[in-house]
């Protein structure tokens, strides 16, 4: 039980990060970056809940492995649909910009 609590406390640390990397609006870093980095604490966030609260840890390695494919092709094509979609939006690479979305 004390695993869960502290995976449970991780994750709620991890999504405080989240939402204040959200909220600093692209002041940081660019919006490109900002959108990996929070899709990536995304996908952690979801192993996590996979290997832990469901407990897929105790399963074989294929298993693992195929659930961690799939979570980085999830990932990868939010944020390459993202890019795509907000470069359609702004008729240029408007992503690497600071506030390039405002």
């Amino acid at each position: 039980m004390a695993v869960l609590a502290k995976t449970w406390i991780v994750l709620v640390a991890l999504t405080i990060a989240t939402m204040s990397v959200a909220a600093s609006q692209s002041r940081l870093l660019p919006f490109i970056v900002q959108a990996g980095l929070i899709l990536a604490v995304a996908g952690f966030k979801a192993s996590a809940i996979l290997n832990y609260f469901l407990d897929l840890r105790s399963t074989s390695r294929g298993w693992r492995l195929l659930f961690s494919i799939y979570l980085v092709i999830l990932g990868g094509s939010v944020l390459a649909i993202h890019v795509i979609g907000c470069t359609l939006a702004h008729g240029e690479c408007a992503l690497l910009a600071y506030g390039g979305m405002r």
